[in-house]
């Protein structure tokens, strides 16, 4: 007699916990994490995993993609940002030298330690004076 398995995944959630963003599809589970496609307006691919890295610490990758080989504006990265890493926690693009640099198709990344939500990075902000009036800046 063959034994039947089933596995039950959690449509309702993304990879790092947030609510599943409307009008996004799975269309794949891999160990590690999801792929997720926007099926209204213009088409971008998301590609979310969790790992732990060199530091030990379990960072959140998100990877932004667009069709046609066209790159990923600010707005898709933001949107991304907001539905698969949330607003409460930060996250960062890098730029890596040239001697580290990878590039497979046109895809923008975002990393988020998770271990550390707030950031790893010393806090930029200063008070700036434009027309008089002072202003948060970052």
């Amino acid at each position: 007699m063959s034994e039947i398995v089933t596995s039950e995944w959690d449509d309702s959630k993304t990879w790092s916990g947030l609510a599943a963003p409307l009008y996004w599809l799975i269309v794949e589970r891999r160990a590690d994490g999801l792929m997720w496609l926007r099926i209204r307006g213009e088409p971008i691919s998301v590609i979310e995993d969790i790992t732990t890295k060199a530091d030990g610490r379990n960072w959140l990758h998100v990877s932004v993609a667009k069709r046609k080989n066209k790159m990923p504006t600010y707005e898709d990265l933001q949107t991304a940002r907001m539905l698969f890493v949330g607003e409460h926690r930060e996250c960062y693009s890098i730029f890596p030298p040239a001697e580290r640099y990878v590039n497979i198709g046109n895809t923008f990344h975002l990393f988020c330690c998770l271990d550390a939500p707030e950031g790893v990075l010393p806090h930029m902000e200063g008070v700036i004076v434009l027309n008089g009036e002072a202003r948060l800046s970052v």
